[in-house]
């Protein structure tokens, strides 16, 4: 059993590594002031199809929805599904109890800008 969940948690930690190559690639070409891993990875309970969900927090997202994700998809290595928030949206999406949003903060795994992300749910 305690293989089993040492195998687990290094595949948990992979996955971590992944989305935080991608959020480091990210903020090379972009203002990042937050990323997080999200959901059923942060939580520990993914599977085989689960996707990493990266919810990034990021200056001057194109406002359309297919060109935000084209922009964030540009990097995103397989499995690695970036959720993109400016700010302003980010710390709205937080009052309004955002699932993500609020899993980013309350027990999202901080890739960068844990201080910007704790300031924006203030």
């Amino acid at each position: 059993m305690a293989d089993a969940l040492a195998d687990r948690r290094r595949e948990q930690d992979a996955l971590v590594e992944l989305a935080r190559g991608y959020a480091e690639r990210l903020a090379a070409r972009l203002p990042v002031v937050a990323a997080a891993v999200a959901g059923s990875v942060a939580r520990g309970d993914f599977n085989v199809w689960s996707d990493v969900d990266v919810v990034v927090i990021a200056r001057d997202l194109p406002a359309r929805a297919p060109d935000r994700n084209g922009l964030l998809l540009e990097d995103a290595p397989p499995r690695v599904q970036p959720i993109g928030f400016e700010p302003e949206e980010f710390a709205l999406a937080l009052r309004r109890g955002n699932r993500l949003a609020v899993e980013a903060l309350e027990g999202g795994l901080i890739l960068r800008g844990e201080a910007e992300l704790r300031r924006l749910s203030a």
